[in-house]
């Protein structure tokens, strides 16, 4: 008993979200009627599949079937060429199989998703945003990113200028936007700005932000210094008015209390002194007439110097974004070690889960636990510290998901392709650790 089966090309062509098919002929070279099952073989059996599954072939004849190639729209299927093959096994006769083989080519799709991250920031001098962009297409993608000012009142500067991402990956890059003149007082300007993505495989993208300058004095400065002035002014007329003149007469008073006892003292002492100097100098007379007594020198003191203290060294503005990612049901961890002779001071936590992904965020400085938070909770959470964390240099800052379900991909697929994608935003600054001083 003999089974043949012949697809009806070598290399099948098809585009991510369509569908594109080949023939499948079984012939039947037994002498009774014989059914076979068709599976198809390979990396491209997740998304092909054979109508009918099941064939029934009389003796001597053949039956066809239709092979139908259906990729998703996805990162997660790359293009380029896959082998495939179909086994027919007969039910009478399994060892009599026939597996023909072939070639599917996934052709190439681009598209991407850029976002920036605040929308608007705030500031005396500018701001700080964070572009990021996640290739959705199934071929690498080289981008270059720039920035612009209509009003020419910013500069727009972005770090790297140039993105190469990989598909179903997200890169991110650093957006400042300073402003070209301070502004010293009134009310804040909004000033806006935007940042193009352009490649050279899709159409280029524009996205708006804002930066909002703040006055350098504050609206109410004049009228707090006003008042501080009338103040003042009415202390120093009360002073004059009312005060000194008191205030001298009981100075005046007491001191003259505190001088009377000395001056009398003094008097006395120096009555008792003529005494003594009269009898000494009869003494001398007595002696050897003519004769003086003679003054000693007295001696005096001089001062010490003082000290003076440090100044202490300057800081550094500083952030940096931490990353994780993880399958559902798994953990992820991205970390940040702070280089040695910089002392790291964490005051801003900005945090985003923007797949609504489920499970938990856990924020660690050497190895202590100083946030946790429910990802179901937030999309969009900020955190001020209040009081500062030092991170001291070689130490650790490090953040973990733990992927309980993850959420809704940037592509609009359910389950995020199966992996939770959030993001921590740490800003600070770092400074020189202080010198110990020697003994």
């Amino acid at each position: 008993m003999t089974t043949d089966a012949i697809l009806d090309t070598d290399l099948v062509e098809v585009s991510p979200g369509g569908e594109a098919t080949c023939r499948l002929e079984i012939r039947n070279g037994g002498p009774i009627v014989e059914s076979y099952a068709i599976e198809v073989l390979g990396e491209p059996a997740g998304w092909t599949s054979v109508e009918p599954a099941t064939v029934s072939v009389y003796p001597g004849s053949a039956e066809s079937a239709t092979v139908r190639f259906h990729p998703p729209r996805s990162a997660a299927v790359v293009a380029g060429e896959r082998p495939f093959a179909v086994r027919v096994t007969p039910t009478e006769t399994p060892d009599a199989q026939a597996v023909p083989e072939a070639t599917v080519r996934v052709l190439p799709f681009v598209e991407f998703a850029p976002e920036i991250l605040p929308r608007t920031s705030r500031g005396r001098r500018g701001g700080r945003h964070e572009l990021s962009v996640t290739n959705l297409g199934n071929v690498p993608l080289g981008l270059a990113l720039t920035g612009a000012d209509p009003d020419n009142r910013l500069a727009v500067a972005i770090r790297p200028a140039q993105l190469t991402v990989a598909p179903g990956e997200a890169v991110f890059a650093q957006v400042r936007a300073r402003t070209r003149r301070l502004l010293w007082r009134g009310h804040p300007v909004t000033l806006p700005f935007q940042v193009g993505v352009v490649s050279d495989d899709a159409p280029p993208a524009s996205l708006d932000a804002a930066t909002v300058q703040e006055p350098v004095l504050p609206r109410g400065l004049p009228r707090v210094l006003a008042a501080l002035l009338v103040l003042a002014l009415l202390g120093l007329g009360l002073w004059y008015a009312l005060l000194r003149p008191s205030v001298k007469s009981l100075a005046e008073e007491a001191a003259k209390e505190q001088v009377a006892p000395v001056a009398q003292q003094a008097s006395a002492a120096d009555s008792r002194a003529q005494q003594a100097d009269g009898k000494a100098q009869q003494a001398v007379d007595a002696v050897a007439p003519g004769a003086r007594p003679s003054a000693g020198p007295s001696a005096s003191s001089s001062p010490t110097p003082g000290g003076r203290p440090a100044v202490p060294p300057g800081a550094d503005s500083f952030s940096r974004r931490l990353a994780p990612t993880a399958a559902t049901g798994g953990t992820g961890t991205d970390i940040y070690i702070v280089p040695s002779r910089k002392v790291f001071v964490l005051t801003d936590i900005f945090l985003q889960n923007p797949q609504g992904d489920e499970g938990r965020l856990d924020l660690s400085v050497d190895g202590t636990t100083v946030l946790t938070v429910a990802l179901n909770n937030f999309r969009d959470l900020d955190y001020h510290m209040v009081s500062p964390i030092e991170v001291p240099a070689g130490k650790v800052v490090s953040l973990k998901t733990t992927c309980r379900r993850a959420g809704t991909g940037l592509d609009g697929a359910g389950g995020g392709g199966g992996r939770c994608r959030d993001f921590a935003l740490l800003n600070g600054y770092t400074r020189t650790p202080a010198a110990t001083p020697r003994p």
